[in-house]
């Protein structure tokens, strides 16, 4: 076995291909609201357990987030509201110039919700919502 077939594969040809391909056959909503459920699926497929505090949680994240190098999140209570704040560090993306974070946003809300409604009181109802982004980092906001 080469050590070229050993590596990594190169996915960012395949993901421009879909992403302009949902672009051409969905409106931006019905987009998101995909690419929300393939973020969901993701925090599925990658459990976490229930953790008692935002700290562990938070923790458990990241080690998720580490595997795919995904970047990294840190969690704060919203003082505006009963609310969580996630700061998403270095999210995933495209070349620059290409897709910016309108295509990885509405994967990591998804992401986001699955991991954070699955933990003990949280709400089925609430959900994740990009609250602001530039190419180093995504504000999402979960709650009401």
């Amino acid at each position: 076995m080469t050590s070229e077939s050993r590596s990594a594969p190169d996915w960012e040809g395949f993901l421009r291909a879909l992403i302009e391909t949902l672009d051409e056959h969905m409106s931006s909503e019905e987009r998101a609201v995909l690419l929300r459920a393939v973020g969901q699926r993701i925090a599925a497929r990658s459990h976490i357990p229930p953790e008692p505090t935002l700290a562990g949680l938070e923790a458990r994240m990241n080690e998720r987030l580490a595997g795919p190098r995904w970047g990294s999140v840190s969690i704060a209570l919203d003082a505006d509201g009963p609310a969580l704040v996630l700061t998403h560090a270095a999210p995933p993306r495209l070349s620059a110039g290409q897709g910016g974070s309108d295509w990885i946003a509405p994967v990591l809300e998804g992401l986001h919700t699955g991991w954070i409604g699955t933990q003990p009181g949280a709400a089925p109802e609430i959900g994740a919502r990009l609250v602001s982004a530039d190419e180093h980092r995504m504000v999402i906001r979960y709650g009401a």
